[in-house]
């Protein structure tokens, strides 16, 4: 890592894994008012509904994934991109293949935990 003039270069490659649930793995690196995730999602892997105070945007790179909310679903894949607003209610799933996306939450998390479980 180096630093100065307002830059921090990260190799975000050189983050550990985390395996916040069966199928999910992620790396998460946090700037002071944003954070960034990469996730690799097995196929069919689930992140279960939750919701955050953070707006959050997804861009997936590699293959498909739904995000559903009370109000609706959208199926992406390589290319797309998703906005969720603060506080809404969302879980996602992996397509067959697997999935492979990029996630920045703004404000930072606190924590990686920093979610609200639905029941």
């Amino acid at each position: 890592m180096t630093s100065g003039h307002g830059f921090r270069t990260v190799a975000l490659g050189g983050q550990p894994w985390e395996e916040p649930l069966p199928g999910v793995r992620r790396r998460v690196l946090s700037g002071e008012r944003m954070t960034v995730t990469s996730y690799r999602f097995a196929p069919g892997a689930r992140f279960p509904l939750h919701r955050h105070p953070q707006e959050q945007i997804v861009v997936v790179l590699e293959g498909a994934i739904t995000f559903t909310s009370p109000v609706g679903a959208a199926r992406l894949g390589a290319g797309d991109a998703l906005v969720i607003a603060p506080d809404v209610p969302h879980e996602a799933a992996a397509g067959p293949d697997g999935a492979v996306l990029v996630s920045a939450v703004a404000p930072a998390r606190l924590s990686p935990a920093d979610v609200t479980m639905e029941a």
